[in-house]
């Protein structure tokens, strides 16, 4: 799980950025912030399903 977790951490981050960089230029309506915040939000949703097991393995 140490390599899913690493991969899953530098997606968060990329899309984070990313989301931040388009809402700069763009309003948070647009179609592109509204896509990227969607996939950063399912990161998130996947990393907050492996926390348990973050924190079991770590113990």
């Amino acid at each position: 799980m140490g390599f899913e977790l690493a991969v899953l951490i530098l997606k968060i981050e990329h899309y984070r950025n990313d989301l931040y960089s388009l809402i700069s230029n763009n309003n948070l309506t647009d179609p592109n912030v509204v896509s990227c915040s969607q996939k950063l939000d399912k990161l998130l949703t996947r990393y907050e399903q492996m926390r348990p097991y973050i924190q079991q393995s770590a113990a």
